[in-house]
């Protein structure tokens, strides 16, 4: 196992860090990604990447071999404390991976592809959207068929 150094470009603050390590392995001609990443948009965990690195190590661009098909949520504590434990118990009960930057209130769960996204839906129904915001930066899901309207 390795990691992945990319630099975040910072804009008002956001996001709080400069760097994110990412966790991966080497695989042939690139990189499998292996833990939902807290601030680097568009990559799933399964994702085979290839990454062109500077002299220092830190990733300049990188693409798609292969994007799985995981969805990556992220979640924000944006107001004061806030009780995140139950929803994560419910998602990681559902078989999702969850990572955390808990002093920064950063959270990205990692949503295998099998696991039912209505399920999902319902971990997340109690969050209060006033304290946390949720985010779906890398969303593999199939969008839910719609009841057909019967003409």
């Amino acid at each position: 196992m390795t990691e992945l150094n990319f630099k975040l470009e910072v804009v008002d603050g956001w996001p709080p860090i400069g760097f994110e390590s990412v966790p991966c392995s080497l695989i042939e001609g690139g990189f499998r990604i292996e833990s939902p990443p807290l601030f680097v948009k568009g990559l799933s965990c399964g994702d085979l990447i290839t990454a062109q690195l500077d002299a220092d190590g830190i990733v300049q661009s990188w693409g798609f071999l292969k994007q799985s098909n995981r969805t990556t949520i992220w979640l924000l504590r944006t107001l004061g404390p806030y009780d995140l434990r139950p929803a994560l118990r419910c998602l990681r009960g559902l078989g999702c991976h969850t990572v955390q930057l808990e002093n920064l209130g950063c959270y990205s769960v990692d949503v295998p592809g099998e696991c039912a996204f209505e399920k999902v839906d319902e971990c997340l129904a109690n969050i209060d959207n006033s304290f946390i915001a949720i985010a779906y930066p890398s969303f593999r899901h199939p969008e839910p068929e719609s009841p057909g309207n019967g003409v």
